[in-house]
């Protein structure tokens, strides 16, 4: 008779947060629509105190949203 509990390897569970976070960064740095590597420029702006984030894709063009950040 088989039992009714699955055994889980303790392996698997350690390295989760890592492939997680793996999984995030590449999708967070390749382009959504061809899959190309992103290209990352970064704008100072001292007036505001904020630096802006502007992606775009080399491989079609597309340009992402800008994302503002706040210096402290």
């Amino acid at each position: 008779m088989s039992s009714p509990y699955v055994s889980q390897d303790v392996e698997v569970k350690e390295n989760e947060p890592e492939t997680l976070k793996a999984i995030f960064v590449e999708s967070y740095e390749k382009c959504s629509f061809c899959g190309s590597k992103l290209v990352f420029s970064h704008d100072l702006n001292i007036g505001f105190l904020q630096v802006v984030e502007v992606a775009r894709c080399p491989g079609c063009g597309v340009t992402m949203n800008p994302k503002k950040f706040t210096l402290q």
